[in-house]
């Protein structure tokens, strides 16, 4: 008796389980936050996809998604996911749990620093990042573990019409618990630059390094940094900035 009960349970499960990879990604539509919409869904909840995203009116592109199936025995969502706009690109397998926890696998991106996508940068700078990330934990909003190389190319300011240059950040493998410290470069522009970016728990950032000018270092850039002290014998001034997201 007790085999017929657990073979119809099962048989149930299955039912179950084909029901629900069938079912049309359309049926999600519903369940979408209130400031995010999407032109058409198609496929299905397992493998779908969603054209036209938008974000607060803002166009983000189109979404196509894998549904990792296993994940939900462990009570996560998990899924590969791919949101493309033109050139522009990100993807990696995100897995999301309980209390607004993100953990993002493998994540690449490439997209421009464009205000309506990343509204700190509205303050008058302009650019492009890209991003190839190992591993990421986003813990209540606030990003606690970052394995991986950031890149910002082209970055201009606006306010002083003035090319700032290309950076890298590489953020080494940590402890968990402590806060994401990576390493500072500068790929070109008008200053050269080396130090460290440390993303505190505020959440905000700290910057710390040594700034040194070139010979093309435009003039009026020159005498700001000049504010910062007299150089060391290598020509190195010391910076420190901070601030808050």
């Amino acid at each position: 008796m007790k085999r017929a009960i657990w073979i119809s349970l099962l048989a149930i499960l299955g039912f179950a389980i084909i029901l629900l990879m069938r079912l049309p990604a359309s049926w999600l539509k519903g369940f979408l936050p209130p400031n995010v919409s999407c032109t058409d869904i198609s496929g299905t909840a397992w493998d779908g996809a969603c054209a036209g995203v938008a974000y607060n009116g803002t166009t983000l592109g189109n979404l196509e998604w894998q549904l990792h199936p296993l994940a939900l025995l462990r009570g996560k969502l998990s899924a590969f996911v791919d949101l493309t706009r033109g050139d522009d690109f990100i993807r990696g397998d995100i897995e999301a749990g309980s209390g607004g926890n993100i953990v993002a696998h493998d994540l690449q991106a490439q997209m421009p620093l464009d205000p309506p996508l990343v509204p700190r940068m509205s303050s008058g700078f302009s650019g492009n990042a890209s991003a190839n990330l190992a591993y990421a934990r986003v813990e209540k909003g606030v990003l606690a573990t970052l394995e991986g190389q950031i890149e910002t190319t082209s970055l201009y300011s606006k306010r002083d019409r003035m090319a700032i240059g290309s950076y890298s950040v590489t953020f080494p493998k940590a402890d968990p618990a402590a806060e994401p410290v990576g390493k500072v470069m500068a790929l070109d522009g008008p200053v050269d630059f080396e130090g460290t970016l440390r993303l505190t728990r505020a959440p905000g950032w700290a910057i710390d390094g040594k700034v040194r000018v070139k010979p093309e270092t435009p003039p009026d850039l020159a005498k700001q940094l000049a504010y910062l002290g007299t150089p060391d014998a290598d020509g190195t001034r010391p910076l420190r900035l901070e601030g808050t997201f």
